[in-house]
């Protein structure tokens, strides 16, 4: 695969894995879980930068370069333990 098809893969690929966590964690819906400023905190600063790395992806201003596929892998998993955890940050940061 060329260098120039492998950057426009994995920036697509980021920025469809950042728009899922911030809709993921704009949506969650406590349902009886215990608040945590903290990670209340940590939910909107993930948001904001989900979203505003969707946004520069957007604009043409980010672009991922063909040797980034550790750290789009790397947002696939986090992305993935977010949606298996309904959004709940805590549950994805709970240990055991």
């Amino acid at each position: 695969m060329d260098s120039q098809l492998l950057q426009q893969v994995l920036t697509q690929v980021t920025f469809w894995l950042c728009v899922a966590l911030f809709v993921r964690l704009f949506t969650f819906k406590r349902q009886g879980a215990r608040f945590r400023r903290n990670m209340s905190c940590l939910a909107w600063l993930v948001m904001v930068a989900a979203g505003s790395a969707a946004g520069y992806i957007g604009k043409g201003q980010l672009v991922m370069p063909h040797n980034s596929w550790p750290l789009v892998v790397l947002l696939a998993v986090f992305v993935g333990s977010v949606c298996k955890s309904s959004g709940n940050l805590a549950r994805v940061w709970k240990m055991g």
